[in-house]
Formats: C-alpha cells, structure tokens, sequence
C-alpha cells in the first residue's frame, strides 16, 4: 500500500526527492562568478538573485521561492536579515516532527543585501505581498521548482558547466561548503547555521576531491 503524506505527494516521490538532493553538487567558487556575472550583464536580476541568495542563506528551493518583497524590504531600505517561518520551511506544515520545526533567521552580508537592492529597483519595492522570484509572464505568480532549476541548467549549459549534477539543490550544498570551509571544517556548527539535525547529514552534502585526499595522505608521516 502506498503511504501519503498530508500534502499529498506519495512516499515514494518523496524518496526520489531526497536522492536527487543529496546527489547534487555544489557549485565551485569560479562556476558561482560565472554563472552571477552572466546574470549581471544580461541585467537579470532576479535570476542573479536566486543564485546569490541560495548560496548565501541555504533555505531549501521551496523557502527560497516562498519569500516576498515585504521580507527583504522595510518600507526604506533592505532588510538586514531574513526570517522564513515555520509554515514556509520543510516540515513546518505538518507531519511527525512539526513540533520541532521553528522558523529560520539568516543574516545577509552587504553584498548580497546589494543583489537584493538591485532586484528591487528593478521590479520596483511597493508591492509588500508580490513574491520576490515572481515570473515575467505573472505579475503575482512566483517561480516553481522547475523554472528554477531551468534557469541555473540553460546558464550552466551556456558556459560550459557540467550540468550533470546540477538541480535547484546545489544553492544549498554551495551555502554548506562554504560554512564548513570558513568554520575550520567544523560540523557542529556549519550544522547549526544550516539547521539540519544532524552533523552526520551534513557530512553527506560535503564533497571530497580525490586530488585533496591524495595530498593529505602524502603529508603524513611515513
């Protein structure tokens, strides 16, 4: 018999979900300027701001594509940190464990407080209820999955990024390298800023480079 969760989506999708994230890659730094100074110079903002912003907070796709203007705008200026709450986050709806899901705070550094702003000059900040990652062709709709995961593939494609490997997830296995790399590799608390529940998961989302292995083998004593 096939089991539902409350949304709907069968045990099954749900697994082929979770297979396809933790086969994604993160995105190297050379391929994240890339892809943002393609963005930049076509002038899409929006598009260079799901890249930045992905790998700058690690919200899910999901969370990411939940946001409004009213959560990164204060009536004069960017705000200062994002708040996703507990409805807008995975699990937070429903489920086993909802209890223990709370809504998730980043806080957003100059640069990407910049992203932000250009976005907004862009489509213009009035509208506090429009989605942040609305669509061109639906002044109220905001992207979903796929569009999402059409626009990092068609911009990796374009320069040649191996794309194998690449889905809406690498946002945030991007956010954890670069948290475990600034930490001193350290997985408490590259895990506490992610906010998953375990450190062991996060050991899964880190990738190892066969080159970087070789050396640290050859540094050890004989």
């Amino acid at each position: 018999m096939r089991m539902f969760r409350p949304g709907g989506e069968s045990s099954r999708n749900l697994w082929q979900r979770h297979l396809v994230c933790m086969s994604a890659r993160p995105f190297t730094e050379p391929e994240y300027l890339t892809l943002s100074q393609h963005f930049a110079s076509a002038h899409r903002t929006r598009d260079r701001l799901l890249l930045i912003l992905g790998c700058a907070t690690g919200y899910r796709i999901q969370e990411l594509l939940s946001l409004t203007v009213g959560q990164v705008w204060d009536g004069a200026d960017v705000v200062r940190e994002i708040t996703v709450a507990r409805k807008d986050l995975k699990g937070g709806r429903g489920g086993k464990y909802v209890r223990a899901v709370k809504g998730r705070r980043v806080p957003l550094s100059e640069a990407v407080r910049g992203a932000v702003l250009d976005h907004l000059t862009a489509i213009g900040p009035g509208e506090t209820d429009r989605f942040l990652f609305a669509t061109g062709r639906s002044h109220d709709a905001g992207m979903n999955r796929s569009q999402a995961f059409r626009v990092l593939v068609d911009a990796c494609t374009a320069f040649g990024i191996d794309t194998t490997r690449v889905s809406t997830h690498s946002l945030r296995k991007t956010f954890v390298g670069r948290c475990c790399a600034a930490s001193g590799c350290d997985l408490i608390k590259t895990q506490r800023a992610v906010r998953q529940s375990s450190p062991i998961t996060i050991a899964r989302y880190l990738e190892t480079d066969t080159a970087d292995l070789d050396r640290l083998v050859l540094t050890l004593a004989a």
